[in-house]
């Protein structure tokens, strides 16, 4: 007669194994064609696009080059700059940027450079940045042409209204326009196997739909 360990033991492995076969299959989040909980490839790619479009800040990054010393050439520089999305090239980020900043003296050596944006907390929220969702667009940054200075500086300024301070001609430093000409992007939707996570083609990126509802509130999933 068996003893009552071993009929717990039988017990214990018929129910491990019952449980083993119901959970779903898993996918590999940081694969393009992966689906990961909270949004699809193509969810993702769009909430990118919305991130982009309503966020107006994020972090510029260019290569430093050897004109602060040799000692820093080759590392990334990064700092926060204003910019809005391209009102005639959507999902474009443009910038107003001036020459005296280290990444424009970067720029000078190599227009290789990216932008890290993620959802800017409101005022006096509290929460877990890392649960956020962010995007990383890598690209050259180029200078816009004249014949759309007018237009582009009622973009921006539409975006940064105190920005008007600082425009080009008004006399304050030497700002100049440019645009980031997008050619890869990385997103994070948050945590790896409940948010997509991974590079994002940029045709899919810049065709995706874009939605006016407030990106924390589209495909949230909660911890």
């Amino acid at each position: 007669m068996p003893s009552i360990r071993s009929i717990a033991l039988a017990v214990s492995v018929a129910l491990f194994s019952a449980s083993a076969l119901a959970l779903p299959t898993t996918h590999n989040c940081h694969e393009s064609d992966a689906q990961a909980v909270g949004e699809t490839y193509e969810q993702a790619a769009s909430l990118c696009r919305d991130l982009v479009k309503n966020t107006n800040v994020g972090t510029f990054m260019t290569v430093m080059n050897g004109e602060k010393g040799p000692q820093l050439e080759g590392y990334p520089f990064g700092s926060m700059d204003y910019y809005v999305d391209d009102c005639q090239n959507s999902g474009t980020p443009l910038l107003l940027l001036s020459h005296l900043q280290i990444n424009m003296h970067n720029i000078k050596s190599n227009n290789k450079a990216s932008l890290a944006v993620r959802r800017l907390p409101k005022e006096g929220e509290r929460g877990n940045p890392m649960m956020d969702r962010r995007v990383t667009l890598i690209g050259h940054l180029v200078p816009v042409e004249k014949s759309r200075h007018a237009e582009v500086e009622a973009c921006f300024v539409a975006g940064h209204p105190d920005a008007k301070w600082w425009l080009p001609g008004s006399g304050f430093h030497d700002f100049a326009w440019y645009t980031l000409e997008v050619e890869s992007l990385y997103h994070i939707g948050g945590f790896g196997g409940i948010h997509h996570i991974g590079w994002i083609d940029v045709d899919t990126y810049k065709n995706a739909a874009t939605s006016s509802a407030p990106v924390e509130t589209r495909f949230r999933v909660q911890y």
